[in-house]
């Protein structure tokens, strides 16, 4: 079974701040395109002195992240925080200066909160997020008019001004739901798959260790020959004492056991490939009981009566497939309570494996959710529910990997227990 808390690894890596510093960079641009367009072309009267002293604020403040840290550096959650507040705090006076909620761009402040959610934890976001709302809140009450050529006030209505402060607030709570949740979802499903790649290596290299063997046993031969040679020269030299004698006869019969140890490794290395890389179907299926039996489960393995030879059917053993049955049998081995059994038939070109147990089953929350990354059903001692539950992701994700298909379901009443359906198609691979 997967060790949970063993593979935990943080995609939040920060953002970089050369991303950081374009985007604000931008930001610096367009605001000033836009005040030299109202103020010239629409012929609004701005406070220039205000407007610019703003926008200056945030290019020195860009200029400072730019001397402080290095190009490429990522940026930590505080920091980053800081910066998007700052960013918000800086909209939020431009805001001000020209004409409050009657300005347009006042939906600009979607872009930090935005920019929060996808790279920053909860509590971060929740910090901007009222911020944000603050901000807006005060600008709505407290503002800088906008003023027309003729000296005129251009001024929403006061029911207009409420009507866009709560489409605002409505639409930054909704942006943090959603957002948050298909965010919070991509990094679930890019952690797990980083645990899978993880264990899916480890396995392959286990895997090859018969090849590192044969290499070790060719590339160790010729020196211990050479010893062995070296020694027997020796050991005819007259010269030589009794005692010399008797520890080179030693000597030889250590190099001849190394000699025949090498001997086997290469041996079982040179096997044929089909025998070093399949394996009998029920061999591997009692192979992967082992797991089970360990924890005093019982495992009964029962073949179709009408299809005894699959027994016998050779069946690659492919890492993603070795790590998936481990998975699915020893979880099943967690939730039973005495038995764990397979039952394997032949249906049309496929071989199905059915895993089940004994135990109480899966509920149906969990049931419909199972195979989603960081879904588990498992329960500490006081009730509350514990580990990760990448198991069954994990063990879908490689088996879609060889085109097998897998069902989770709960056997009918009165029975009880949990069955998973393995369906593996014999062409291809097997």
């Amino acid at each position: 079974m997967v060790e949970e808390s063993k593979y935990t690894p943080n995609l939040r890596l920060g953002i970089r701040l050369k991303t950081l510093i374009l985007l604000r960079s931008v930001a610096v641009i367009g605001q000033l395109l836009t005040c030299l367009v109202v103020g010239n072309i629409l012929l609004f009267k701005l406070p220039y002195f205000e407007v610019y002293m703003t926008i200056g604020a945030l290019a020195l403040s860009n200029l400072i992240l730019f001397l402080l840290y290095s190009w490429n550096k990522r940026l930590s959650e505080t920091t980053t925080t800081f910066v998007i507040g700052g960013d918000i705090i800086q909209l939020a006076l431009l805001v001000f200066f020209t004409g409050g909620l009657s300005n347009p761009f006042v939906m600009l402040f979607i872009v930090p909160i935005a920019i929060s959610i996808d790279n920053l934890p909860i509590r971060s976001s929740f910090i901007l997020i009222i911020l944000t709302l603050v901000s807006v809140s005060l600008i709505g009450l407290y503002n800088y008019p906008l003023i027309q050529s003729d000296l005129s006030y251009l001024a929403n209505p006061p029911i207009i001004t409420i009507g866009i402060w709560f489409s605002l607030l409505v639409t930054i709570l909704f942006l943090s739901l959603y957002v948050g949740r298909l965010a919070n979802e991509s990094r679930e499903v890019s952690r797990a798959l980083k645990v899978t790649e993880e264990l899916l290596s480890n396995e392959q290299n286990l895997s090859s260790l018969d090849g590192l063997a044969a290499a070790a046993a060719h590339q160790l031969g010729t020196p211990l020959g050479s010893i062995n040679l070296i020694a027997s020269e020796l050991f005819d030299n007259e010269s030589l004492s009794a005692q010399g004698k008797e520890d080179l006869k030693t000597l030889t019969k250590e190099i001849q056991r190394c000699k025949n140890i090498l001997g086997s490794l290469g041996e079982k290395s040179s096997i044929d490939d089909d025998i070093v890389n399949k394996i009998e179907l029920h061999a591997l299926l009692e192979e992967l009981s082992e797991l089970v039996k360990v924890k005093g489960i019982k495992t009964n393995i029962i073949f179709d009566s009408n299809n005894q030879d699959l027994a016998s059917f050779m069946i690659e053993r492919r890492s993603e497939l070795l790590l998936g049955l481990s998975n699915i049998i020893e979880n099943a081995g967690e939730f039973a309570k005495e038995n764990v059994f397979m039952k394997i038939a032949k249906i049309d070109n496929n071989i199905q494996l059915l895993i089940e147990d004994d135990g109480d089953g899966f509920s149906t929350e969990i049931l419909h959710r199972l195979g989603d990354p960081y879904v588990t059903s498992r329960h500490k001692d006081d009730g509350l529910k514990d580990g990760l539950g990448l198991g069954f992701f994990i063990s879908k994700t490689l088996f879609e990997r060889l085109g097998i298909k897998m069902e989770i379901y709960n056997k009918n009443k009165p029975e009880s227990g949990a069955v998973v359906s393995i369906l593996i198609p014999k062409q291809g691979w097997v």
